[in-house]
């Protein structure tokens, strides 16, 4: 009995633990900015920088960087190559972008974004 009311309560607080950890991961709208730099990577992901940082991406770089990776915060091939042509054409007109992205790690990975 005292082996299944300890097995109970370690099951409990596993699962208290987990929701707490994934009920503070948030997607965050940055909004709104302007692209400053628009940093193509050699692995075939895009980094962006904008002039107003939004607190909720913890990254040390200054700017921050926002990250647009395949396989990361459920963006595609597609939708990267999407995103790209969205944010040059945004930093090319310099028009105001809101950028989704999750606060789930410091790399604040880049989900969706709208040129307003």
């Amino acid at each position: 009995m005292k082996f299944r009311s300890i097995f109970l309560f370690l099951s409990s607080a596993m699962f208290v633990i987990g929701i707490s950890q994934s009920a503070r991961a948030a997607d965050v709208w940055v909004s709104p900015v302007h692209i400053t730099r628009v940093y193509p990577q050699a692995d075939g992901s895009v980094v962006l920088t904008v002039d107003n940082d939004n607190n909720s991406c913890t990254n040390a770089s200054t700017p921050k960087y926002y990250q647009i990776t395949v396989g990361q915060n459920g963006v595609t091939a597609d939708g990267l190559k999407n995103m790209l042509a969205t944010a040059l054409a945004a930093f090319a007109m310099n028009k105001t972008v809101s950028i989704n992205i999750s606060d789930s790690t410091s790399s604040c990975f880049v989900n969706r974004l709208f040129v307003q």
